[in-house]
């Protein structure tokens, strides 16, 4: 049976760190708010029935893969996403109610809850964004937008770091950088995926969006497309052109 659950070689570094220096209970509170977190995510997917690929525990919060379709409805993927943070900040009230929170547990819930609303792939802040954008711009440009402001908004931090030194921090924020890196890369991949999906599976969208021209770039998740030149095509039609070049 294939084992979903996995800790990241990065999360070990990171627990040797923080024991010699004498905080092995605060990363055993981190985890345990790692752990909840992921929870949530994990019910949200579970309820809409998304196939788990893997979930990946790091040092300073977790990632949850799935084997889904990249033309899931967006309303799923938002309540999955919020579940995480949501299952968080139960968790502390929780704690506020049996009188067991201090400044160690408010501090670091704090910590992973902002860390993780940071604009950076594959966090959820990053995924909220992204989101976001799908509501305005069409898939590609989408996920573009969130590549550069993960690029852009990781680079600030690595200079940060240089001012304000963190041998931790910075570990995790590398780690991040290559998972940018790693994004960029698959850029088309994930774009060609999308397209596949849409010529290949019937996929029943409510909302409809007439596009000028035949410009497969122009196609929004959520929505059937007609394209328009000089007569109308289904996306069917024009997506059809490009899987029979290949």
């Amino acid at each position: 049976m294939k084992t979903i659950f996995k800790i990241h070689p990065l999360y070990y570094i990171v627990a040797f760190i923080m024991l010699i220096n004498g905080l092995f209970r605060d990363f055993v509170y981190i985890t345990i708010i790692i752990l909840v977190h992921e929870a949530g995510h994990v019910i949200g997917a579970l309820y809409y029935k998304w196939k788990i690929d893997k979930i990946i525990i790091l040092p300073f919060g977790g990632i949850t893969l799935f084997n889904e379709l990249l033309n899931r409805k967006i309303k799923e993927e938002y309540i999955i996403l919020i579940l995480g943070p949501l299952f968080q900040i139960i968790f502390y009230l929780i704690l506020l109610l049996l009188n067991i929170e201090n400044n160690l547990y408010k501090n670091y819930n704090y910590f992973i809850l902002l860390l993780n609303l940071l604009p950076i792939l594959p966090l959820d802040g990053s995924k909220l964004l992204n989101i976001i954008f799908n509501k305005f711009f069409s898939f590609k440009q989408s996920h573009l937008l969130s590549i550069y402001i993960s690029f852009i908004t990781i680079l600030l931090i690595i200079i940060s770091c240089f001012f304000y030194s963190n041998l931790v921090i910075f570990i995790f924020v590398i780690f991040l950088f290559t998972k940018v890196i790693d994004e960029i890369k698959k850029h088309n991949y994930i774009l060609n995926k999308f397209f596949y999906e849409r010529y290949y599976y019937n996929l029943n969208f409510k909302k409809n969006k007439i596009i000028k021209g035949l410009n497969i770039n122009k196609m929004f998740r959520d929505y059937k497309h007609v394209f328009y030149c000089n007569k109308y095509y289904t996306e069917k039609e024009i997506l059809k052109r490009k899987f029979h070049d290949w």
